[in-house]
């Protein structure tokens, strides 16, 4: 029963790497989980365009994202995996500068021409009403720099680890509504070659960029989806302007 599913998981992870790059360096839409008691048995899911995404940054960013794909298997124990895949078109450009909106792309969770991502969450505390889980996320994308063509563009290979809190606000059986949710403080990182960021960031990032993140959000009716998020990167060149604090709003559909 088990056998499969992995081996589905396996095969979707060896298809992100070839898309993207065949080196393997935290896009991640969070998913809710709807449980309340300990689950009987394991589950696998795969999903297909699920969600439309709409994101706005403070970088004068105005994005649309699709889930193009996900596989997500979920353990008896409440392990959860996660193999995704998002592609992203840039609606809007409001920031005149090339390497800040590179940049917006580089923050951006969800962003990239296509993002893979692996996401894993270990339960640590789970009740009737919430429940708090480990996180790690790891992933690559394809990123597009400011001309229209593959030498203009570069891959970012990134992690997030971090502590999922996740409360049910209201849920009424009567009207079938409900309310989620939901915060996740993480440490973030990214990684560069030597060219790409001599390239595009004029060198004022680190080969191994790290930083925090703050994620806050609400889920209504399993289907809309409203999220915050602020990062930032704590070793930018001083000097330079990678060292801001990068605000983001994200709305997404359930279809």
């Amino acid at each position: 029963m088990i056998k499969k599913p992995i081996q589905l998981i396996c095969f979707q992870l060896i298809i992100i790497c070839f898309l993207i790059q065949p080196s393997l360096g935290y896009g991640q839409l969070l998913d809710i989980d709807y449980t309340k008691q300990k689950r009987e048995e394991s589950s696998f899911k795969a999903y297909f365009v699920r969600n439309g995404i709409f994101t706005i940054s403070s970088l004068k960013h105005i994005d649309f994202t699709a889930e193009l794909s996900k596989l997500k298997y979920i353990s008896k124990s409440g392990i959860n995996l996660d193999l995704t895949i998002y592609g992203t078109e840039t609606i809007w450009k409001g920031n005149r500068s090339d390497q800040l909106n590179t940049f917006d792309f580089l923050m951006n969770p969800i962003g990239g021409v296509l993002n893979g991502s692996f996401f894993f969450s270990y339960p640590i505390k789970k009740s009737e009403f919430f429940n708090t889980k480990l996180s790690i996320g790891l992933g690559k994308k394809w990123i597009q720099g400011p001309l229209p063509n593959f030498k203009s563009s570069f891959f970012d290979n990134y992690a997030r680890l971090g502590l999922i809190y996740q409360k049910n606000l209201i849920e009424d059986a009567l009207t079938n509504s409900s309310l989620y949710f939901w915060t996740f403080p993480s440490l973030i990182s990214h990684q560069l070659n030597q060219e790409n960021r001599i390239q595009f960031f004029d060198n004022q990032l680190d080969q191994f960029s790290y930083g925090y993140s703050l994620e806050l959000g609400l889920e209504y009716n399993t289907q809309l989806k409203i999220t915050l998020i602020g990062q930032q990167l704590l070793n930018a060149d001083p000097n330079g302007e990678f060292g801001l604090l990068v605000a983001r709003l994200i709305i997404g559909y359930r279809f």
